[in-house]
């Protein structure tokens, strides 16, 4: 009974250079078919040796090591076949891979868990692919090896380095946190390099919203351009709902509308937080959707945003329009009227009442404003 011969290979594709990395991969060979395996390990190819495999890296010791285990993992499993006296084959060998992941490197652990994560939304699972894009970018924290204390240390300097704001720093961390912990429950992972370690949430922006006379004044712009005034009644439609772009783009007025009495109200649920939400459809909510005979002309995020700023354009504002924005703009209007806190954050599905009362401080930092006018007006 013939069992496979396994050797490293190193830049199969021929892409390694001087300032280009090659990947390195683990050659299973076995009566004349071969499986080539990814380690996870990439080096310039002035940084391999046939023999000695990596060479003129400060990390060469750490990699090599983790090159050696991997190796390791798989030949102590062809042993236990032989000493099974079972038969080798690949399919066995992808099973073994596939619940052992210990090829794996942390960081094609975070990217393969993003994808097979079902609990999450497709736009979150966009804002933690663009955090593992950071992991990668970072360069330090790419195997499980790398998750020490101060590699935390490091990836956080290089955030601030790099520009982030404090509160995005934080869900960096947060996100790195939740990976971290999956690959401790499953024995990729001895210890949690975050334990005792603590960040700062920092604080968010003050959330933008339109007054009452810029709102008018979008509403009444004169568009010649029936696609910018198709994202025009988007963005009025949202800013008399408070409806996320995520449940926009989804939203079906047959499905998610009901009639009481002389009112239409919206009941779904929010794609992002899976809380039930209640609105009341507005007149000017209602026109947008007789104007479309009920069907909204959704467009991508990205286009939306894009165009928005064509509609500020036309409105005259001095400012550019985001579709945050129109939310934003339909809860300040309902505190602004005395719609209380608890149904404001029902209307807008908030999972609990301190993410509305950010909406809250905004009015009075402008209360603030006002009074310091005031002050200046008096004085």
């Amino acid at each position: 009974m013939k069992y496979p011969t396994m050797r490293f290979v190193f830049d199969r594709k021929k892409v390694a250079t001087k300032t280009h990395k090659g990947l390195v991969q683990i050659e299973v060979l076995s009566e004349g078919k071969r499986k080539w395996i990814g380690t996870g390990v990439k080096v310039y190819s002035d940084q391999w040796n046939d023999r000695k495999k990596i060479i003129n890296s400060v990390e060469m010791i750490q990699l090599n090591q983790c090159l050696d285990e991997q190796l390791r993992v798989i030949q102590n499993w062809i042993n236990e076949l032989i000493s099974k006296k079972e038969v080798f084959d690949f399919d066995k060998l992808d099973r073994f891979l596939r619940y052992t992941n210990k090829s794996e490197s942390f960081i094609d652990f975070v990217e393969r868990r993003i994808e097979e994560r079902g609990d999450i939304t497709e736009s979150t699972k966009a804002s933690h692919r663009t955090f593992a894009a950071s992991l990668r970018e970072f360069d330090r924290i790419i195997y499980f090896s790398d998750l020490t204390k101060a590699n935390i240390t490091l990836y956080d300097d290089w955030l601030h380095a790099k520009g982030y704001s404090q509160p995005t720093i934080y869900n960096y961390h947060k996100r790195n946190k939740r990976y971290i912990h999956e690959a401790i429950k499953f024995d990729l992972l001895k210890n949690d390099p975050y334990k005792g370690e603590r960040f700062s949430r920092g604080k968010h922006a003050i959330r933008k919203y339109l007054t009452a006379e810029e709102l008018k004044k979008v509403k009444d712009a004169q568009i010649y351009s029936e696609t910018i005034c198709r994202v025009r009644d988007l963005f009025i439609f949202q800013a008399y709902t408070g409806i996320s772009y995520a449940d926009l783009a989804k939203f079906n007025f047959k499905r998610d509308v009901q009639k009481r009495g002389n009112k239409y109200v919206i009941l779904d649920i929010r794609l992002k937080t899976e809380e039930n939400y209640f609105i009341v459809l507005l007149s000017p909510a209602m026109e947008i959707l007789k104007k479309y005979d009920y069907v909204l002309p959704i467009i991508s995020n990205q286009q939306y945003n894009l165009r928005l700023k064509i509609v500020a354009d036309y409105a005259g504002l001095d400012r550019n329009l985001t579709v945050h924005m129109s939310r934003h703009t339909f809860a300040t209007m309902c505190l602004n009227n005395g719609v209380k806190m608890e149904n404001v954050s029902k209307m807008l599905g908030h999972t609990n009442v301190r993410t509305t009362q950010q909406y809250a401080k905004v009015l009075n930092a402008e209360v603030e404003k006002d009074f310091e006018m005031l002050e200046r007006i008096l004085s």
